[in-house]
């Protein structure tokens, strides 16, 4: 799991501004909208470090759990630009992403909401290269934790 402190929050909040904006690029959006992920988390820079912290965690553990399965031509160019501006190869911020799954089913329990999302994302994805076993397995747990969230939260 990504871990955004005080201290690195703005290298990994230009990751995600890179990879955000060649996604935008990519689909004709406007990358400077005020409704953009950048100007949203600069907003709630404002307001709160930690929620900003948290929004961008959540943000770049759904932009790389989206990019998994893309092909690799597309991950080249982002990572040519990650690696122009001196920051981590897209290969190991992936690879964070790609090592829940396997914790999760270890410890037979999705753990928080971030998890959740990333477990989600990958069981929804039928390209993603897992067992058919691990893959109701992971669905059943997270059917468990959307259980546990409801009742925690009063849904």
């Amino acid at each position: 799991m990504l871990k955004i402190t005080v201290d690195n929050y703005y290298t990994y909040k230009k990751i995600f501004e890179i990879i955000w904006s060649f996604q935008a690029e990519q689909m004709n959006m406007d990358v400077n909208s005020e409704f953009s992920p950048i100007a949203v988390l600069t907003t709630w820079e404002l307001k709160s470090n930690s929620l900003a912290r948290r929004g961008l965690r959540a943000g770049l553990n759904d932009i790389l759990g989206q990019l998994i399965s893309l092909p690799k031509e597309y991950k080249s160019k982002i990572d040519d630009k990650l690696k122009a501006e001196g920051l981590e190869s897209l290969n190991k911020l992936i690879s964070v992403i790609k090592e829940i799954p396997i914790k999760v089913l270890k410890r037979r329990k999705i753990k928080d909401i971030d998890e959740y999302y990333i477990i989600k994302e990958i069981t929804d994805d039928l390209t993603y290269e897992i067992s058919q076993t691990d893959r109701d397995q992971l669905n059943t747990m997270l059917n468990d934790f959307e259980i546990k969230f409801n009742k925690k939260n009063n849904c």
